[in-house]
């Protein structure tokens, strides 16, 4: 096993429930502070009486938590399964299907489809901004065909 990648037993240990995975993914969502996905303000934010419910007063009492704006939105699938999903679908050699995960995570057939979906979309979204390299013909590697004489 590779040393960037976790053992399963070490996932469970960081993620145990839901809560740990909220606060894991508000530090990587907003490490300098809770900020407002609509406005992107952080000045007039307030909690709410539920954990992990904030609410922007800049944008006339917009309420919000870390799934809006994201691929967690409007999904009741619990973020620690979802970070498990990911953890999977991320060191699967040939991938992971709907019904393997949803033994795996716990879910219906059609909520771990749902989960898939989700997160392949982000995984193609990332893939289209990051831009592309120019290919030259400097970066491709030499092969068999270019040596020897110009005429065979």
């Amino acid at each position: 096993m590779s040393k960037s990648t976790i053992s399963t037993f070490q996932l469970f240990q960081a993620f145990p429930d839901e809560e740990a995975a909220r606060l894991y993914l508000e530090s990587r969502l907003w490490p300098d502070g809770v900020r407002c996905p609509a406005c992107n303000s952080g000045e007039r934010i307030t909690t709410r009486k539920r954990i992990g419910f904030y609410r922007c007063n800049a944008c006339v009492n917009f309420d919000f938590t870390i799934r809006t704006g994201t691929i967690f939105e409007r999904s009741k699938v619990p973020l620690h399964k979802w970070i498990y999903a990911m953890y999977l679908l991320v060191t699967a050699r040939k991938g992971i299907s709907s019904m393997q995960l949803a033994k795996e995570i716990g879910v219906t057939q059609k909520s771990a489809w749902f989960v898939l979906h989700r997160l392949r979309e982000a995984h193609q979204v990332r893939r289209r901004l990051q831009p592309a390299r120019p290919l030259t013909l400097a970066a491709l590697p030499p092969n068999e065909s270019c040596k020897g004489d110009a005429n065979p």
